[in-house]
């Protein structure tokens, strides 16, 4: 069995992590100017061609780097050669800009002409660019950044649900502090992912919806296994202070919890090294919230019980 005192540096973890926490946002805000952006979440163009089998997603994505055009490239139908590019509506001028160069001056006859988003720009940008015909665009739209508001809303509201039924879940199965300290490590967690998204620029978008969501399962599962073991230890004929409580339920289960998170990382990261790349994200999102996830159970929601217990000068649980 671990024999570690955990209890020891709950200052120094919780500490640690909110230190993290503000400078991951500051990092975001101050070098970044904020979240990256995302058509799903921002809106943007999004257009399907059909490509000649001599070329490949590489050279599309050295095409748009040369211009200097942030664009999403992803691989429809690889017997077909089909591949969907979404560009953000930032990138407009720099597609406008390109078509200036390539195409005859041709006069603006009417204001609607100078301020519409001219979906007509990329096509001609595709078309010169890949020598292709028009034949080729098998769709262009605009895409509306409603689908982003509709996440960002059912988002918040999912999450203070959950937080809500599991305070209620846990108060009853447990006690009140352990309800406080489950939903304070998962605000955390939450803090520390969206720190992390920011830091590094990862585009908002479904699967990274989902890898949050996630986060948060097993988050709290790891966390009520803990609890769990605290409170068969509280029923035991010893009595002994929260410190040693706490410090004796997290070494119980620490081998249990390295060992769960040690294979649940090996399929995570197999998705990293092998998987497509519209997965990498989502894979590595998810990699970071199992790590974090675990770290909080142990060094922000058990120590949080002991904090609650200094405050309110109860020597057991």
């Amino acid at each position: 069995m671990f024999n570690f005192n955990f209890s020891k540096y709950k200052y120094l973890s919780i500490g640690l992590s909110t230190v993290c926490i503000i400078a991951g946002f500051i990092y975001t805000f101050t070098v970044h100017k904020g979240f990256a952006h995302s058509l799903d979440f921002n809106g943007g163009l999004r257009a399907v061609v059909v490509l000649d089998k001599t070329l490949g997603r590489g050279d599309i994505e050295k095409f748009f780097k040369e211009k200097e055009i942030e664009a999403i490239v992803i691989q429809l139908d690889k017997e077909k050669n089909h591949y969907q590019i979404d560009i953000g509506l930032g990138a407009v001028p720099k597609v406008e800009e390109y078509n200036n160069i390539n195409k005859p001056k041709v006069a603006e006859t009417s204001a609607v002409a100078k301020s519409r988003v001219t979906i007509d720009e990329l096509i001609f940008m595709l078309t010169h660019g890949f020598k292709i015909s028009d034949a080729n665009i098998l769709s262009a739209d605009q895409v509306g950044a409603v689908v982003g508001g509709e996440l960002t809303s059912t988002g918040i509201t999912l999450l203070f649900s959950t937080l809500a039924i599991m305070t209620v879940y846990l108060s009853f199965r447990f006690q009140f502090k352990f309800a406080l300290a489950a939903s304070a490590a998962l605000i955390h967690d939450l803090l520390f992912a969206l720190a992390v998204i920011g830091v590094f620029q990862i585009k908002p978008s479904v699967p990274i919806i989902a890898a949050l969501l996630t986060l948060f399962g097993y988050s709290i599962n790891d966390t009520i296994v803990i609890f769990d073991r605290i409170r068969e230890n509280s029923n035991s004929k010893v009595k002994v202070s929260t410190s040693t409580m706490i410090n004796m339920s997290i070494n119980q289960t620490l081998g249990r919890t390295i060992n769960t998170s040690f294979t649940t990382l090996i399929s995570i990261v197999a998705l990293i090294i092998g998987g497509a790349v519209e997965l990498y994200d989502f894979a590595f999102v998810l990699t970071f919230g199992i790590i974090i996830g675990t770290y909080s159970s142990i060094f922000i929601a058990s120590p949080i019980i002991e904090i609650y217990n200094l405050i309110f000068h109860k020597d057991t649980i």
